[in-house]
C-alpha cells in the first residue's frame, strides 16, 4: 500500500532527475531514429530522380559551356553564331515536328554532357601480388642460375615470368604452378626439401601442401590441402566382408564413400573443422532413431579402406607411429572390425594392457602380454598356418569346398615385436622365425599380421617382416628419413605445425602415400573415457563367453568380464570361438580352453 504522505524533497528531486534523464535520452533516440530516416528517404529520392538530376546536370553544362564560348569567341564568330541560330530557329519552325526534334537533340546533348566523368581508380597491384612476390624472393637464392637462358628465377625479378598459374581463396595462396631452370637437380631430395620449406615459409605453415614434381617438364605444382574431417566415432561401417576402415581421407584420393553417422556435439564435430568442406562430401541429413535417442548426422565421407583375404596383395600392416600419436586407437579400430566376421589374437608385447577389453569376448582366441604366452601363441600360430595350408591343398587337389576352419578369416594383433625381443632375450630373427610362415601364406591361409613399431625402434624390425608388410600406417609428427622409411615412398606432402592424434599418412600396397585421419575409438575400460563413448565401443564387441552356449551382457563390470574371460567351457558353440590362451602348438588343432589371464 502506498504511503500517504507526500515524498520528500530528496526523493522528489530523484524523480525528476530520473524523468529528465530519460526525456533527454528519447529525444536523442528519436532525432537520432530521424536523421537515419531522413537519409533513406533521401537515398531513394536520389534513386527515383536519378534522370532528372542527370539531365539537369547536362543542362547546366551545356549553358556553361555555351557562355563560356561567347565570352571568348571574336566578335565576327558570334554574328556568324548567331545568324546561323536564328535560320535554325527558322527552320526548325516550319519543318515539321521541328521544335520536337530541336528539344530531343538539346536533351540528347545534356544527357551527353551529364555523364558521370569521374575517372576510375588507378588500378591497383593483383590480390596476392605481395605475397606470390615473396614466395619468388624466396625462391631466388635456390632457383637461381646463371647458365638459365630464360632467367627465370633472377635477384629483382618479376614472378610472373616463372609463375605460370596461381590461385587464392581471400588471402591465402591455394595453388601455384612454377616453371624452374633445367639446370636444378630436381632428382635430389635435399635440394627439393629445400624448395619445400621455402614454399612453406613464405605462404603459410598452418596447412598442409601437395607437391607434383613434373621432372620431365621442368615444373612444379603446389596446392593447399583442406582439413581432413574430424575424429569419427567408431561404429559399424558399411563394408564387405574382409574389408576393414583404416580411417578417412581426401575425396581425391579414393572414388569410394561410405555413409558416416556424427554423434552430434561428440569429439566428431570438433571446433573449426567442417566435415563436409574438408572431405569434399555431400552435404548430411539428420536422421533420428525410432528409439528416441539423439539425432546424428549422417555424412558421405571417402574412406581408406585395407583389405585382407584371398582379395588383396597387401594381408599384413605395420604401423609406425610415436607416444599418444594414436597407434592404439588404429589398433583397436581394426579390431572391432575384425571381429564382425573372423577370429583375433592380440598380443601385447609392451605388458601395458591396452588389448584387456577383449578378454572374454567371442572370436577372441588369446590376449597375451607375458614371453611365455606369446611364443605359446607364435608357436601355435605357425603350426596352425601349416594345418590350413595343408587343408586348403587338399580341398582344392580333391575339388571339393575348403573347409570353413581353414578359411576362416584370423587377425593377429602384434604390438611392438622390438620390445617383445627384449622381453625374451631373443634376436630380431628369432621372432620374425615363428611369423614368416605366416606372413608369406597370410593371403592364402586368410591370416592376416598387424604390427607396430615406435620411430626409434623401426630400424630395430627385421628386414623380412619389413618385406611382407606391404600396406604402411605412420602416425603422428615424423620426420622426412623416417616417413620414408615407415612408408617406402615420399609422402609428397608436408606442412602443417602439429597433427593431431590420430592424423598420419597410409600407403595401400604400391599406390601412392594419402592422408589418414583414424577414427575415435577410445578404450571402454579407461576411468576417464566418456560413458556414450564407453557405451559405444561396448555395443561394437561380441558377446562374453561364460560357457558352452551362454552370454553375458556387455554391460556387465570388468570384474564379471574377467571371471567370464576364465570360465572353462567344454565344447565350441557354433559360429563362435571361444576365448583360450592354451593353444595346441604342436599339432596344429583346435585351442585349449584354459584362459591364462
Amino acid at each position: 500500500m502506498p504511503s500517504p504522505l507526500p515524498p520528500t524533497a530528496p526523493a522528489l528531486s530523484r524523480r525528476v532527475a530520473a524523468a529528465t534523464r530519460n526525456g533527454l535520452h528519447a529525444t536523442r533516440a528519436g532525432l537520432s531514429n530521424g536523421r537515419a530516416h531522413l537519409g533513406r528517404v533521401r537515398h531513394h529520392a536520389r534513386d527515383m530522380f536519378s534522370p532528372l538530376l542527370h539531365l539537369g546536370r547536362g543542362l547546366r553544362r551545356e549553358a556553361a559551356w555555351a557562355r563560356t564560348w561567347w565570352k571568348e569567341a571574336p566578335p565576327d564568330k558570334r554574328k556568324a553564331a548567331a545568324v546561323g541560330v536564328a535560320v535554325s530557329a527558322v527552320l526548325l519552325y516550319f519543318l515539321p515536328f521541328g521544335p520536337l526534334l530541336a528539344l530531343a537533340a538539346v536533351m540528347a546533348g545534356a544527357a551527353w554532357m551529364g555523364r558521370d566523368r569521374t575517372p576510375p581508380p588507378p588500378p591497383g597491384p593483383p590480390p596476392g601480388d605481395g605475397r606470390l612476390q615473396a614466395v619468388y624472393n624466396g625462391l631466388v637464392p635456390h632457383l637461381a642460375d646463371d647458365h638459365d637462358p630464360a632467367g627465370l628465377f633472377v635477384p629483382g625479378g618479376e614472378y610472373a615470368k616463372a609463375f605460370e598459374h596461381h590461385e587464392f581463396d581471400g588471402d591465402r595462396l591455394t595453388r601455384l604452378e612454377l616453371r624452374y631452370s633445367p639446370y636444378f637437380t630436381d632428382d635430389d631430395p635435399d635440394a627439393r626439401a629445400r624448395i619445400e620449406r621455402v614454399i612453406e615459409a613464405k605462404a603459410g605453415r598452418a596447412r598442409e601442401y601437395l607437391y607434383d614434381w613434373d621432372t620431365e617438364n621442368n615444373r612444379l605444382t603446389v596446392a593447399a590441402l583442406p582439413p581432413l574431417p574430424g575424429p569419427v566415432p567408431a561404429q559399424p561401417y558399411v563394408t564387405a566382408p574382409c574389408e576393414i576402415v583404416l580411417g578417412f581421407t581426401d575425396a581425391s584420393s579414393t572414388n569410394r564413400l561410405i555413409p558416416v553417422s556424427m554423434t552430434p556435439g561428440g569429439p566428431a564435430e570438433p571446433a573449426g573443422a567442417p566435415v563436409d568442406k574438408a572431405a569434399g562430401a555431400p552435404p548430411a541429413a539428420a536422421t533420428a532413431p525410432a528409439n528416441g535417442a539423439p539425432a546424428a548426422n549422417v555424412h558421405q565421407l571417402p574412406p581408406v579402406i585395407w583389405r585382407t583375404g584371398t582379395r588383396t596383395n597387401a594381408p599384413h600392416l605395420l604401423a609406425v607411429a610415436g607416444p599418444a600419436a594414436g597407434k592404439t586407437t588404429l589398433l583397436r579400430t581394426i579390431a572391432l572390425q575384425a571381429l564382425r566376421d573372423g577370429d583375433l589374437i592380440a598380443i601385447d608385447a609392451t605388458g601395458s594392457g591396452d588389448f584387456a577389453y577383449l578378454a572374454g569376448r567371442v572370436g577372441v582366441l588369446r590376449v597375451d602380454s607375458t614371453a611365455d604366452q606369446v611364443r605359446e601363441t607364435l608357436t601355435w600360430l605357425h603350426a596352425e598356418t601349416t594345418r590350413r595350408a595343408a587343408a586348403i591343398g587338399d580341398a582344392k587337389a580333391a575339388g571339393v569346398p575348403v573347409p570353413e576352419d581353414a578359411r576362416r578369416p584370423l587377425l593377429v594383433l602384434l604390438d611392438e615385436p622390438a620390445e617383445l625381443a627384449d622381453a625374451t632375450g631373443a634376436s630380431a630373427s628369432d621372432v620374425y622365425e615363428l611369423l614368416d610362415l605366416p606372413l608369406r601364406l597370410g593371403r592364402t591361409t586368410h591370416i592376416s599380421v598387424v604390427t607396430t613399431a615406435r620411430p626409434t625402434q623401426l630400424a630395430r624390425l627385421h628386414p623380412g617382416l619389413l618385406g611382407e608388410t606391404h600396406t604402411r600406417i605412420a602416425l603422428g609428427p615424423l620426420d622426412t628419413d623416417t616417413l620414408v622409411a615407415a612408408l617406402g615412398a615420399e609422402p609428397g606432402i608436408t606442412g602443417g605445425d602439429a597433427m593431431p592424434p590420430g592424423r598420419g599418412y597410409a600407403r595401400l600396397g604400391a599406390g601412392p602415400v594419402i592422408r589418414l585421419q583414424t577414427p575415435y575409438t577410445p578404450d571402454p575400460l579407461e576411468d576417464d573415457t566418456p560413458e556414450p563413448d564407453r557405451r559405444r565401443i561396448l555395443d561394437l564387441l561380441p558377446d562374453v563367453v561364460l560357457a558352452a552356449g551362454s552370454r553375458a551382457p556387455d554391460a556387465a563390470p570388468a570384474g564379471a568380464a574377467g571371471a567370464a574371460a576364465g570360465a572353462v567351457s567344454d565344447g565350441r558353440p557354433e559360429g563362435t570361438v571361444p576365448v583360450t590362451t592354451g593353444l595346441s602348438g604342436a599339432g596344429g588343432g583346435a585351442p585349449s580352453l584354459v584362459k591364462s589371464h
